[in-house]
Parts: structure tokens; C-alpha cells; sequence
């Protein structure tokens, strides 16, 4: 009986008791007789097993409650918006809910909606394809207000809203705003009880309309991401549940997809064709793989979703859009003026409040396009363009860089801190793209990079940008020795053989110029290479000269770095001399010291309590340098020198090292210091107590000593291996190891326990 269907009569006349009219006001209202209101009403009773007018009140507030219709499929990581959405709607009479097609505006609204806000009864408009005079009488057959010829239709729906309280869900607004504004100005001030809630990528405007920016789910943190959960739930709802061990790929997609909800939809539709790890590696190619067959419309790709509000968009606000779209990564309100024109900024903030841009927070406030919609721009973006914008972010940062790293030597505060790591990744985009483009920016853009990650923290992509260029001949080929002598110095933990490239071309070049300065970056970048490389009299020679040549143009800090490589050649096991090592690193700190650079003086007494922990010269007092470089890495907010610190704490057996041994590995992986990884690597083989779970790490370490050109850490290695491999009864690759080993070191008869330690000692830091 409840569930029969009511005729458009009924539906009129049921509405009208929800509003509370009396029978006579029933029928002057539907030009009716009051008997004939009275036979419905009785009508109505029967179908909905109401026995009174309340229970014909109640019964038209279910039906409208029912009457929103949600997907079938699970409403997953967005229980905070609701309560954000749920606290606006206390505070505010009208809500928008904001953010770019596919992010789920309107199935959050469907949600609240269906929960119910209070007791509001819920009144659904979609408005899609409405046209601005569609808007109102939409919402009145949604009342089931029947039309009178020459009415205020309007108010007609502002009298009905008023008669209780409702939340008024228009959904899809973006085609119909200035309509919408209109017309909620009026319901709003007329229907005191009313409340609206909209789900646009624009807000429609109205003074009264508060904005709640709705964001794609999150796709880090814990295992139960809001994006992974989603897609994992997608894929289980079409049949192709993922095995435990596709988690990965899972997370790999919703982070390749940005958490947009519509795109993992997409990504789960297309698993019932593609197994996961196809899906991921064609979506790191591009996006073209995500499309269905239905539903049709906006919804069934995201190309058509991005469509609907591209068209909605100006001419001036498409190709400021273009240009940031060809940006490589995320933009401030500066760099998108200077890659477009200057007074961009309010195109910008239009281009915001269409959500086809979104913030990502950070001071100066930052910007980015979504991975799908980046794609889809540049799409529809002349090539031509795509350089041209290249070219600007590349001269941009070249310019700042430049700027910036004027002052990076005496400056280790926070602000500094803060602006490299915001910097770093620009400046690296920019470089690689200028090496790929050979344009002439690279080599400023590598100069500045590699002082900003020797004074700020590296990172493996930095270094690895770094040593790109200067492998590139377009690069290095003219370069001033003082430009090869910061490359070499920002590569000197990676590739030293490289490092002995550009100290060579560093000398030749100096040889053709007649001025002191690029006299002393030569020879001080020859002695850098040759100190690393265990060439210690060849060292002393170039850092000799090199310090001559620094007292005579009054170089405090060149003074001080001459000291500290001085100090490297002699910790060698070429010179073999820790004590008189200690003593240049301490002549170094204090010369540091005098030229301001209170990073360096750091780094200079890591070595000092490095080389002395290994010497077993004053362990005490090693233990007490290194404390003190960790208070000064926490401090400065310098993750690479607090690794530094925790591999003498470990290395000296201290119980609260700063990093634990696997943190340790993780941040030098990350920060992309080869020798120190290599360093680490040996140390956690030694406190393995089982050979053949040694052997993943001293493989490992081993290889990156070659890759790195130390030999050092190869006889270090190599000598591990050994005694690993025989622990382990595999004669053939025990003596496959020494003959290697013999082929650096000469002849060795055995590899006794306790020899990785000293063989480790020889290299230092």
C-alpha cells in the first residue's frame, strides 16, 4: 500500500499537506473544489497507510528522502567533509561545494542530503542540462507546484520552501550561475528556514554562498589512504580483487591519478580488460586508456568531464591555462606572471575559482594543474607555446638561483632552508630540460644546484641532474674552471671519475687564461679529485698551489676548503696520517668560521670526528664532535648533515644515534650520497651476524663503489665478500671476489675477521 504509485494530483495535493495548508488553501491554491481535496487526501491515506494528516506529513518527508538516489557503490574517505559541509551548513544559510570535474561534488552532496541535515527534508535539483529559464520551474515540479497561468512562479517556490524547513541540493550549476544567483537571492531572504546546498567547479557569486573547496582523496600516509581504499574497493566491486601483493601498483595508480575519484573509477573499469600492472605502466605513459562505454556524457571519460568546463572558459583564461599547464611542476602567483604576461595574476584566480587550477599550499602560496588535467590542456597547446613557457621557467630560475646561491655560503637559517627546498626541484626541471634543449640557462642552472645541495641537502634526483650536466659537452665546453670547480664539488659523493673529468678540463682551461681566480678553481678542484681518488701527494700538490693562489686574492673560503680537502688526502691510505688530517679539518672548521659559513664549519668537524673514530684517536671526544653536528643538522634543519652525525654515532657503536641504522640508509638513499650509502651499506653487513645475510648489502655496496669510481670502498667491500662468501661455502665466488680484490690491492692471503673495519678506516668519510 505505502509503496503505490500516486498520480501528479496526488503528488500536488500530498506536497501541499507537507507545507501544512489546511484544505480550503489546498483548493484555492490548485483551483479546486475543497471536496475534491478532500477524496485525495482520502485517497492518499489508503496508498500510504496514513490515518492522520500527521502521518501524511511524515509520509511525504520519506518519500522526498528516498527519493535521493545514490550509487550503489561505497562512499569511501570522505567522513571529514561531511562534518566540515555539516558545520558550514549550521553556520551559513548557502553552500557551495567547490573543485574540479571528477572529484566527487556531487556524490558528497547526494550523501549529506541522504543523511539529512537535521530535519531538513531534501529536495534534489539537477541542473546539467538546465537552461537559465529552466532553473525555477525545475525546482517547482520538484515541489510538485502546479503551474497557474500569469503566477510569480518564484514565488510560489519561496512560499512553499518557507513552510518548513528544507535543504534545497542544486547540483551541476555551472552552465546556470547567474540564474541560480538570482533566484537563491530571492528563496533565501523569502524562506527564512531555507537552506542551499550546490556542487559547481564555479561558485555561482551570492554574497550568502560560503565555499567548501572540495580536494581529490588523499594517495600517502598510512596503509589506508582514502585513494588506494577507493580503487581497491573498485576493483573488488568488478570482480578482479587485487592480490595482496598489487597493493603497490594500486597505490602506484592512485598516485599517478591524483586521488581524483572519476579517474579511479576509470582505472577500475579498465582493470576488467588490463591487469594492474599494464594499467599502471600505459597511465604513466598518458591517460588515453581510461574510458568506458557508459553511462554516457560528461562522466564517461575524463576528457569529456574537462570538456564541459574548458568551454565554459574565456579566451584570455584558456591561454594563460595553456602556459601554466606547460609548466613541469607547481607555480607561484610570480613565476605564472612571468611565464605568461604581467597582470596575469586575476586570470589566475579565476582559472582557481574554476577549479581547472588548485592550491597546494606552502608561503608564497603555491599552485599546480592535476595530472589528468594537465594532460588535457596541453593537449589543446601549440608545441611552440609548450617551448616558449619552458624556456621562461628556465631563464626564471636560472635568474633566482643565481641570486639566491650569492648568499647561501653565510646563510643557514630557516628562510634559507626553506626557499632551497622549494627551489631545488624548479631549478632541477629547469636544468634537465635545458640540457635536453641545449639551452645555454644550464649552466648557471647547474652552478646554482649544486651549491644549493652541498650547502642545503642533496637529493638523488638533484644529483643525478647534476651529473647530467656534466657529462653534457654542451654543458662543461667553455665552462669557467670556478663553474667545474661547484659541479665537481656537488658530484664529488657520486662519480669520481667524473669528478676527474672536470678537475682536467678545469686545468686546461686554466691554462689559457692569465687571471689568478681561475688559477685557484682548477687546482682546487684537482685537489678535491685527486684527495678523494687517494692521490695524496698529487693532492697536496694542486691544494698547495691552490692556497697560495687564495692568500693572494684574500679567499677566506677557499682558504678554509683547501684545508678541509687537504685533510681528506691525508685520512687516504695513500698518506695515511689521521692525526695531521684531524688537524687540517680543525683548521678548516676555523677558517669556515671566519668566512661565515657555519654549515661548512659542520661539516669539517663531522670529518674531524669521522676520521678520529676510526683512528681510535679520543673516541670520547669523536662522540662529542658528532653530538654536536647532530645539534647542529636538527637545528639548521639539515637532513644531510644530521646523516653525517648518525654514521660516527654508529660507527662509534653511540646507543641514541641520532638515525637509526635502517633510518640512516633510507635518508642517504634519498639524499643520494653514494660513499656515505656505501659507508652505511658496510657497517650494517658487519653487525649482521648470519654471512648470507650479509651478502645482499656488501653486493650492494660493492657495486655502488664501482658505479662511484672509489676505490676505497671496493677493497672495503670486496674484502667483506670474502669472508662472507667462504662463512657461506661458496668457494667459487669467494675466490672470484679475491681475484678481484688481488687486482686492486695485490696479492692477499686470507680475509681474516675483523679486516671490513680496517679496510672501511682507509676511505673515511
Amino acid at each position: 500500500m505505502a509503496g503505490q504509485t500516486l498520480t501528479p494530483r496526488e503528488s500536488a495535493i500530498l506536497a501541499a499537506v507537507e507545507r501544512r495548508l489546511s484544505n480550503p488553501e489546498i483548493a484555492s491554491e490548485l483551483f479546486i473544489s475543497v471536496r475534491t481535496v478532500e477524496s485525495h487526501i482520502a485517497s492518499l491515506r489508503r496508498k500510504l497507510g496514513a490515518e492522520s494528516r500527521a502521518d501524511l506529513v511524515a509520509a511525504a518527508s520519506e518519500r522526498r528522502e528516498a527519493s535521493v538516489r545514490l550509487p550503489d557503490t561505497r562512499f569511501i574517505g570522505r567522513e571529514a567533509e561531511l562534518d566540515a559541509l555539516t558545520a558550514l551548513l549550521d553556520a551559513h544559510r548557502c553552500v557551495s561545494v567547490t573543485g574540479p570535474g571528477g572529484v566527487g561534488k556531487t556524490r558528497l552532496a547526494l550523501e549529506f542530503a541522504a543523511r539529512r541535515h537535521g530535519e531538513r527534508s531534501p529536495i534534489v535539483i539537477e541542473l546539467e542540462h538546465a537552461e537559465p529559464d529552466d532553473v525555477v520551474p525545475r525546482i517547482a515540479r520538484a515541489l510538485d507546484l502546479e503551474a497557474v497561468p500569469g503566477a510569480d512562479v518564484l514565488s510560489s517556490v519561496a512560499t512553499a520552501l518557507a513552510s518548513r524547513p528544507y535543504l534545497l541540493v542544486l547540483d551541476n550549476i555551472d552552465r546556470v550561475g547567474e540564474a541560480v544567483r538570482v533566484a537563491a537571492h530571492r528563496l533565501l531572504r523569502e524562506a527564512r528556514q531555507l537552506r542551499i546546498l550546490g556542487t559547481t567547479r564555479t561558485p555561482f557569486g551570492d554574497d550568502a554562498e560560503h565555499v567548501l573547496a572540495l580536494e581529490p582523496l588523499p594517495v600517502e600516509g598510512d596503509d589506508d589512504a582514502s585513494a588506494v581504499a577507493m580503487l581497491l574497493d573498485r576493483l573488488n566491486a568488478y570482480g578482479v580483487p587485487p592480490t595482496a601483493g598489487e597493493r603497490d601498483l594500486a597505490a602506484r595508480i592512485s598516485a599517478r591519478l591524483d586521488g581524483l575519484p572519476l579517474a579511479l573509477e576509470l582505472a577500475a573499469t579498465v582493470s576488467r580488460h588490463l591487469g594492474l600492472e599494464e594499467l599502471a605502466d600505459r597511465l604513466d605513459r598518458d591517460f588515453a586508456s581510461l574510458d568506458r562505454a557508459a553511462p554516457r556524457g560528461r562522466h564517461r571519460t575524463l576528457e569529456t568531464t574537462f570538456e564541459w568546463t574548458w568551454d565554459l572558459l574565456e579566451d584570455d583564461e584558456r591561454d594563460v591555462l595553456c602556459r601554466l599547464a606547460a609548466l613541469p611542476r607547481t607555480f607561484d602567483v610570480e613565476l605564472a606572471t612571468a611565464v605568461t604576461r604581467p597582470g596575469a595574476e586575476g586570470v589566475l584566480f579565476r582559472l582557481l575559482d574554476h577549479s581547472m587550477v588548485v592550491p597546494t599550499g606552502g608561503t608564497p602560496r603555491r599552485f599546480r594543474l592535476l595530472a589528468v588535467m594537465r594532460e588535457f590542456v596541453r593537449a589543446r597547446t601549440e608545441p611552440g607555446i609548450i617551448r616558449e613557457v619552458l624556456e621562461r621557467h628556465a631563464d626564471y630560475h636560472a635568474a633566482v638561483a643565481a641570486q639566491f646561491v650569492e648568499h647561501a655560503r653565510v646563510d643557514d637559517s630557516d628562510e634559507a632552508m626553506q626557499l632551497s627546498i622549494r627551489l631545488c626541484p624548479e631549478v632541477n626541471a629547469a636544468l634537465r630540460w635545458a640540457i635536453a634543449a641545449r639551452h645555454p640557462s644550464a649552466r648557471s642552472l647547474a652552478a646554482s644546484l649544486s651549491v644549493g645541495v652541498e650547502q642545503y641537502g642533496s637529493d638523488v634526483d638533484s644529483v643525478r641532474s647534476l651529473a647530467m650536466a656534466a657529462r653534457d659537452a654542451h654543458v662543461v665546453d667553455g665552462a669557467a674552471p670556478g663553474e667545474l670547480f661547484v659541479l665537481g664539488a656537488g658530484i664529488a659523493y657520486l662519480d669520481l671519475p667524473l669528478v676527474e673529468e672536470l678537475a682536467e678540463r678545469a686545468l686546461a682551461a686554466a691554462r689559457t687564461r692569465s687571471d689568478p681566480r681561475s688559477r685557484l678553481d682548477a687546482h682546487h678542484l684537482a685537489g678535491l679529485s685527486d684527495a678523494y681518488l687517494d692521490r695524496g701527494e698529487s693532492a697536496l700538490v694542486h691544494l698547495a698551489e691552490a692556497e697560495r693562489l687564495a692568500i693572494e686574492l684574500g679567499d677566506d673560503w677557499s682558504l678554509a676548503s683547501i684545508h678541509q680537502f687537504r685533510g681528506i688526502a691525508l685520512r687516504g691510505a695513500s698518506l695515511d696520517d689521521p692525526a695531521a688530517a684531524v688537524g687540517e679539518f680543525d683548521a678548516a672548521m676555523r677558517a669556515y668560521a671566519k668566512a661565515g659559513d657555519a654549515m661548512h664549519v659542520n661539516n669539517a668537524r663531522y670529518m674531524m670526528a669521522s676520521v678520529a673514530a676510526h683512528a681510535g684517536i679520543e673516541p670520547e671526544r669523536a662522540a662529542a664532535w658528532a653530538a654536536e653536528c647532530a645539534a647542529y643538522a636538527r637545528g639548521a634543519g639539515n637532513a644531510h648533515e644530521l646523516a653525517h652525525a648518525a654514521l660516527v654515532q654508529q660507527s662509534l657503536g653511540v646507543p641514541d644515534a641520532a638515525l637509526p641504522l635502517a633510518e640512516l640508509e633510507a635518508s642517504l638513499r634519498a639524499l643520494g650520497d653514494v660513499r656515505c650509502l656505501t659507508r652505511t651499506l658496510l657497517l650494517t653487513a658487519e653487525r649482521t651476524p648470519t654471512p648470507g645475510a650479509r651478502l645482499p648489502r656488501l653486493e650492494e655496496a660493492l657495486a655502488l663503489a664501482e658505479a662511484a669510481g672509489d676505490d676505497g670502498h671496493r677493497v672495503a667491500a670486496l674484502t667483506a665478500l670474502v669472508e662472507a662468501y667462504r662463512a657461506s661455502g661458496d668457494t667459487t665466488r669467494a675466490e672470484t671476489a679475491l681475484g678481484r680484490l688481488e687486482a686492486i690491492a695485490g696479492p692477499v692471503a686470507s680475509a681474516p675477521p675483523g679486516t671490513l673495519a680496517v679496510a672501511g678506516s682507509a676511505t673515511g668519510a
